[in-house]
This record gives C-alpha cells, sequence and structure tokens, in this order.
C-alpha cells in the first residue's frame, strides 16, 4: 500500500473505532500499519491531518458536545524494555495498568459529579453525565473541586456476560467496543445495568499544587475514585513491576493493554511540554505479541445467516503459546485487502490477549487474491455492504443454503429452542435428504423416520433422542421463541423486553414508535424488528411456527415473589445445579437478578466454597457483601 492508501484506511479505521464503536481492524494490524506510515512520513514529510499527527476521530453523534479546556492527548508507545528503561533514565516513575476503556473526564463539586465527558477527539467529547452518574465504583467523599482523568472499563466477566445475552451477530469484539457504546447511550438505564467502573489515573485541575505524581493519585482516592492499579519503579526494578501489574490486572479481572509510565516528579514532567499529540511525560508500554511467521495456504470463505460471508486465513499450522493455530479472521474486505494476501505468502500470525488468532502482518504481500465474486453456498454474484464504516461481502440470495441451514442452527441453539443433537453438519444432511428447509420442518421430522435411520450416524437410540428433544421444544418462554427467530439486532435480553411487552399474537402488529417507548430499545432494533415482519416469508413461518408451539404463561416480576430486585452474584462451582444458567433462571424466576460480578449493589455472593481467595469473594468481605452457598439459596427461595 502507499502512502496516500494507508492515511486512508487508518482515517476510516479511527473513525470507526472512536466514534462508532465497530473496529474494522484490531490494535496489533493498525499498529502495524501506523509505523509504515512514520516511515513513509520520515522520508517525505507529514500533513496536520494525517493520523500520525492527530488524537482520535471528528465526534458524530446526538450526545451535547464539549470542549475540553486543556486537551486529552493519547500517549506515545515502546515495545521494547531497553526503550522503555531509557524513558526511565534516573528517574523515579509511577507505572500503571493501561486500562482498555473510554477515555473519561469527570469534572466533581461538593461531593457530586458537575459534568463528565468522553476524549473524542482530544479537543471536543461528548456529554456523558447521565450516564457517568450510573457507574458503579463512584463515591464521592470530600467537598473539594477538581477535574479528573480514568478510564471507564468493564470488567472481563461482566464483558463475557453482557456478550453473552446479545444475539451472535451484535456482540463485541472487545470489552473496550462494549463500554464504548454502553456509556454512550442516551438512555442511561443501559449503562446502570451493565455496571461500568471507573478507575482515575490523572488529575486535570486542582486547588491543590501536587510535587508527585503518587500524592495526586492518592488524593484521587480520597476524593472517592478507585485508582488504575499502580506502583513506584525505577529502571532497576520495572521489569519485576511488569510482571506484577500484569497479575493484578488478570487477578481484578481488568481488559489491558499494555502499561503506562509517568514521572513522579511532577514539576519534571510540567517542563516536558508535548507534541502535538502526546505529552512527554508519559510512555506506553505495549506487551509484545508472540507472533510467528508460517504460509498461506488460502481463504476460505463461509455465509452467515444474516447472509454476511466471513473470509477466513487458512496457514501451516503454527505453535503460539502452546496451541496449534492454522486459521484466522480476516475481519472484513479492508484488512482483507490491506494484507495484499497472495497463497504461499509468509505472513505473521499472533493470538491476540493470547485467545484469539489474528494476521499480524503479510511480509510477501503478492496480492495474488482476488476477493471473492461468488458465495461458496450458491454461487450468487456477492456484493459489498458498508457497515458501520467498514465493508463486509454479501450473499444477496435469501434462498441461499447456507443462509437457511445456519438460521435453523441458531433456532434449536441452546438459548433458543434448546433441540438437542443437530449440529451444522446434521443439518446439512437433513436438507440434502430434502426433509429440512426451514425451522418448522424440524416439526414434522417424525415422518421421515425411515430415511433418517439410514443416515450414516443415526440408529434408532439417537433417533428417539432427537424427537424427544423436538416434542420438549414446543414448550418454551416467548422470550426463548423470539431469539430462536434470528432477528438482527435482537439479543436474549432485547427478546425477554419484547417478551413482556407483546403476546405472540400481538408482535406480529409492533410498531417502532411501541418498540421506542420500551427500556433500553433503539431505532436500530425497532426498524429491524419491523423489516423482519414485513417481509412476506418471515410472517407465513412466524405463523406456522406459532400453531405448532405451545409458549409457558408469563410468571410477572411483581414484589410478591421471593426475591424480587434482590441481586446475586455467582462464583466456583455450581453442586445442585446443572449449571450457572440453571442456577440464574431459578434466581430470575423468583424475582431476582444476577449480575457478573460483585459491587456495592449486590446482595448476595453464591459460593459453594466461602472461604476461597477467589477475587469475587474477596471483593464480596471488602464491600460486606453475604456469601451464601446453595442450600442457603435454597432456603431463601422457599
Amino acid at each position: 500500500m502507499n502512502k496516500s492508501e494507508i492515511i486512508k484506511l487508518l482515517k476510516r479505521a479511527n473513525h470507526s473505532y472512536y466514534n462508532l464503536n465497530e473496529p474494522i481492524m484490531d490494535d496489533a494490524q493498525y499498529d502495524s500499519l501506523y509505523e509504515q506510515l512514520k516511515k513513509f512520513e520520515r522520508a517525505s514529510g507529514s500533513s496536520a491531518l494525517s493520523p500520525t499527527q492527530t488524537v482520535g476521530a471528528e465526534v458524530v453523534s446526538k450526545l451535547e458536545k464539549v470542549t475540553h479546556s486543556s486537551p486529552l492527548l493519547s500517549l506515545d508507545k515502546v515495545k521494547d524494555i531497553e526503550l522503555l528503561k531509557k524513558f526511565i533514565g534516573n528517574y523515579d516513575c509511577i507505572l500503571s495498568l493501561k486500562l482498555d476503556g473510554l477515555t473519561t473526564k469527570i469534572e466533581v463539586n461538593n461531593r457530586s459529579i458537575k459534568r463528565a465527558s468522553t476524549r473524542g477527539n482530544g479537543t471536543t467529547g461528548e456529554n456523558i453525565t447521565h450516564n457517568v452518574k450510573t457507574f458503579n465504583n463512584i463515591v464521592l467523599k470530600l467537598d473539594d473541586q477538581a477535574v479528573v482523568v480514568g478510564e471507564s472499563v468493564l470488567t472481563n466477566s461482566q464483558f463475557e456476560c453482557i456478550n453473552e445475552s446479545l444475539s451472535e451477530d451484535d456482540r463485541y469484539s472487545n470489552s473496550r467496543n462494549l463500554v464504548s457504546g454502553t456509556v454512550r447511550q442516551l438512555d442511561s438505564s443501559v449503562c446502570r445495568d451493565r455496571k461500568v467502573n471507573y478507575y482515575a489515573f490523572n488529575i486535570q485541575k486542582s486547588e491543590i499544587d501536587f510535587t508527585d505524581k503518587s500524592d495526586e493519585l492518592k488524593y484521587i482516592e480520597k476524593l472517592g475514585f478507585e485508582v488504575s492499579p499502580w506502583l513506584l519503579v525505577n529502571k532497576m526494578n520495572v521489569e519485576e513491576a511488569i510482571d506484577l501489574l500484569k497479575q493484578t490486572a488478570e487477578q481484578k479481572g481488568l481488559p489491558i493493554d499494555g502499561l503506562v509510565c509517568t514521572y513522579n516528579n511532577n514539576s519534571y514532567s510540567h517542563s516536558l511540554g508535548a507534541t502535538s499529540k502526546f505529552p512527554r511525560h508519559s510512555l506506553a508500554f505495549k506487551f509484545e505479541d508472540n507472533s510467528h511467521v508460517t504460509t498461506l495456504l488460502g481463504v476460505e470463505t463461509n455465509t452467515t445467516r444474516t447472509g454476511m460471508v466471513s473470509l477466513t486465513a487458512n496457514f501451516k499450522p503454527v505453535s503460539i503459546d502452546g496451541v496449534s493455530v492454522s486459521k484466522a479472521s480476516l475481519h472484513n474486505v479492508d484488512l482483507f485487502e490491506s494484507l495484499e494476501l497472495g497463497v504461499g505468502d509468509k505472513i505473521s500470525v499472533y493470538r491476540a490477549n493470547m485467545v484469539i488468532p489474528q494476521v499480524l502482518e503479510n511480509l510477501t504481500r503478492s496480492n495474488t487474491l482476488p476477493l471473492p465474486n461468488n458465495c461458496p453456498s450458491c454461487r450468487s454474484d456477492l456484493i459489498v455492504k458498508v457497515a458501520k464504516e467498514a465493508r463486509f461481502l454479501y450473499c444477496p440470495n435469501e434462498a441461499c443454503t447456507s443462509r437457511l441451514l445456519s438460521k435453523i442452527e441458531h433456532y434449536v441453539s441452546r438459548d433458543a429452542t434448546n433441540i438437542q443433537g443437530l449440529s451444522l453438519s446434521t443439518l446439512r444432511k437433513f436438507h440434502q435428504q430434502g426433509v429440512i428447509s426451514s425451522a418448522l420442518d424440524l416439526y414434522s421430522l417424525k415422518n421421515h423416520k425411515n430415511i433418517i435411520l439410514k443416515m450414516e450416524g443415526f440408529g434408532i437410540k439417537s433417533y428417539n433422542k432427537l424427537m424427544s428433544s423436538i416434542e420438549e421444544s414446543r414448550n418454551l418462554d416467548l422470550a426463548q421463541f423470539i431469539y430462536a427467530l434470528g432477528i438482527s439486532n435482537v439479543g436474549k435480553n432485547t427478546a425477554k423486553t419484547l417478551a413482556e411487552f407483546y403476546s405472540f399474537e400481538t408482535l406480529p402488529m409492533a410498531n417502532k414508535k411501541e418498540i421506542l417507548s420500551m427500556k433500553d430499545l433503539g431505532a436500530v432494533v425497532a426498524q429491524s424488528i419491523v423489516d423482519w415482519f414485513e417481509n412476506s416469508n418471515n410472517l407465513q413461518l412466524y405463523n406456522e411456527l406459532t400453531k405448532v408451539l405451545n409458549f409457558k404463561l408469563k410468571e410477572p416480576a411483581t414484589e410478591s415473589l421471593k426475591v424480587f430486585d434482590i441481586q446475586f452474584a455467582v462464583t466456583g462451582s455450581v453442586l445442585t445445579f446443572k449449571n450457572r444458567k440453571e442456577l440464574q433462571k431459578e434466581i430470575e424466576k423468583h424475582g431476582g437478578k444476577v449480575s457478573g460480578s460483585v459491587s456495592k449493589n449486590t446482595n448476595y455472593l453464591i459460593n459453594n466454597d466461602k472461604e476461597s481467595n477467589s477475587s469475587k469473594n474477596k471483593k464480596a468481605k471488602e464491600l460486606g457483601v453475604r456469601i451464601i452457598n446453595e442450600d442457603e439459596l435454597s432456603i431463601i427461595l422457599k
């Protein structure tokens, strides 16, 4: 890619990342392109609008704009420990966690939040005061005035819990994007329910002059904020401190993308000044990705139920962090094109956050692999659509076999109708035999007993088990059914909200105005629901399915229920229940709520090992939250 192409792509990536909470590439891939751009600019110079000279992206949202009196700059970064030591020199420094969330400024006055805003482009942010007031861990204690800067974050367990409640197409790739979308909601109840945490790391304005950064951080705690975990270091002990802070992040379940090193002496820090983008008193230390070079074998495509065609790089297996890896998602058309791939190219791959395989860089760049033109399933011509600023491939054929089977796969999934024994490969075999083409056909499979029993892998025992599971699925909650339909943007929580408002008879008549009046439901969700029912094929399928299903009566959450509005958290192994999901359902059935983390709002922590050293146990003891086991829970629910 040439210089102008990289600039254009990085600007789009910035806009998508900062304004839309939907990155078109991960941090390592962005950093790789950023370094390429810096090399170009060292040779030919840079403009004031280059991504290397600007912070964030332009602010575009319906939230009120806030102009920062002092700019909120980003940080320059290094990955080499020797460069970090060189930065430290002979000075004492504060080394803290670089939390992977949304930078947020909070103005406080006499134990109240006067105003809160996002960083935005560093000069202009967005007013999110209504949401920050619902944050989980802010308890202001002093009658002082100050402007505090920190990071809004969701813990790893919170991220997993919230993401699990969303539909597959609506899930977030990381907690940073989820928290960014949460604190920028117009309805503060979304933020309140998701229990966002705030960790401060700087005072931008105060009536007190602090000699040292460490004194500043201690004062922030006195104000009533939690501070991003930190240690006082020098170049002799910094490596040991890095390991200790990594352990702290893991124990607390905090998402991080590195560490921040800041000179402890504030007078020295202020004397250093700043560039147009970075302050000179601080440096981000990014962890080296454990990448390995391998050979690209090809790119495979797969069509999902929404019609989106995923792109996956296949390469010679390589061991990373003790795991054999041979595939990595290419996310979207933008990333595919930026890598300039060709069969036989040497590529570097790694596991982002030691979990998700990614292609970091193409070392060969033969650019001989064209973007796929045809659907791998039905061979229809593919189209390119822009979704949240990134380009994706789509199959427009609604009769596409892959789309149909993926819809049925979603319908039978555990959180939907929970029909066991129907994997995608089994559904494909049924389709090839002509016995299934939609979810409705599941309920007449018993008419094809002779065909099924002749299929590989099916005997009378497995056949009877499948038929039993299908019969059980006829009796379900309306919320399960709504989720099973696979309506775009309708996850489990949205399905529950709809089921509280509508019956199966009235749901097809839902209109945007009604839906928008409901808690947490916005315009995108409302339009998706209306569009789904306006499709005649969808409406026919819905009507036919409701004829063969039996919906359970609603159990309204009233104050007469045993644990109405009582909040629980769960940790450790469960003994009485099959799994945590079953335990959660039992609590919700009695009107209670289950959170993914322990906070000041938690009433009970369920743990069969009360003396464990788990982070949730420690947090519960710190906050005075009662810890109970499953036997005690049973007594409470009786």
